[in-house]
């Protein structure tokens, strides 16, 4: 006779695109979610419109009672999930910080799903910064959380390649793919009490900072493979851009065209159909996708043809 499979109390706690993947396999198990933290709807990019986030639409969806607290400060912002009696707290890319109460309230305690190779890229941005330095490989980790950031004993690890044309965008498809199929087994794990957790090595810990709009300009002192890895990890936000006569313009996909020819920095050195060459510290920049503030996405060449006053050869891009 089979055994019959024993269901967890979950509290969930997430807010992207990347949460709703974990969540929406929760929901779909034997498991029951008692509850979702997930961060106040926000205005959107386009048309400033206050937007549910993707948890929220999901938990939506199946009737979940979901709490927003602007802050978990203060305990009359999460008394009402202190008093759900579950067994667990499932965290990813939520975006607030749990105070202590929470991490021991639950039987089971609070598990993290976190996008990087842990100790590798504790923070807020571990794909970008994976990315931006140019590494082979990324990953998931599922941690016990304690009180520091990202610092938990690990109880599962996966790694993902990247590959040579990853964005941020598609790495996050990738291994919310990975991480939410293997979220079933690992709380399996967790109530047969057979896991062994592993302790992370402090020594060998970094750190991926939080991003800002800011860091999206493109700086041509810099080489062009760095540029190029720039381009991908922020893509889609914060974004990368140049400004030319006080426009930001916003570009989507370059490739690197290896020169031993030296103009000015910042030159732009040919417009053809393969795109807009840029000369960088080291190497040719080639943009091949931008986008005008208002417009869609297109093709440098597209748009030269009808805007060559702006994209004129030998003009330097000022910094």
């Amino acid at each position: 006779m089979q055994k019959k499979k024993q269901s967890l109390r979950i509290i969930f706690a997430g807010t992207s695109n990347f949460s709703a993947c974990y969540l929406k396999t929760l929901i779909l198990s034997h498991h029951i979610i008692l509850g979702i933290l997930t961060q106040p709807d926000r205005p959107n990019t386009r048309g400033n419109i206050i937007t549910q986030t993707p948890v929220k639409q999901l938990a939506s969806k199946y009737n979940i009672p979901t709490f927003q607290p602007h802050t978990l400060q203060n305990q009359t912002d999460y008394i009402n999930i202190l008093h759900t009696k579950a067994d667990i707290m499932i965290v990813v890319a939520y975006g607030l910080i749990l105070p202590v109460c929470i991490l021991h309230a639950f039987p089971m305690g609070c598990i993290n799903v976190h996008a990087s190779l842990l100790p590798n890229w504790r923070g807020a941005a571990p794909i970008q910064w994976a990315i931006l330095k140019g590494e082979k490989k990324t990953g998931i980790t599922i941690i016990q959380m304690d009180e520091k950031l990202d610092s938990g004993q690990i109880l599962y690890q996966q790694s993902c390649n990247i590959l040579p044309d990853d964005t941020t965008s598609s790495l996050l498809n990738k291994l919310s793919q990975i991480g939410s199929k293997v979220i079933l087994k690992v709380l399996k794990k967790i109530q047969n009490k057979n896991i062994i957790p592993i302790i992370q090595d402090e020594k060998k810990a970094t750190y991926a900072k939080k991003l800002s709009k800011s860091m999206g300009k493109i700086n041509f002192f810099k080489d062009a493979q760095y540029i190029e890895r720039m381009i991908r990890a922020f893509h889609p936000w914060p974004g990368t851009y140049i400004e030319i006569q006080n426009m930001k313009i916003k570009i989507h996909q370059a490739n690197i065209i290896k020169s031993n020819l030296r103009y000015h920095i910042g030159q732009i050195v040919k417009i053809n159909k393969n795109g807009m060459q840029v000369q960088t510290k080291k190497h040719i920049l080639n943009i091949q996708k931008i986008q005008i503030p208002g417009k869609k996405i297109i093709s440098v060449y597209q748009f030269a043809q009808t805007n060559n006053k702006i994209f004129q050869i030998n003009k330097i891009i000022t910094i």
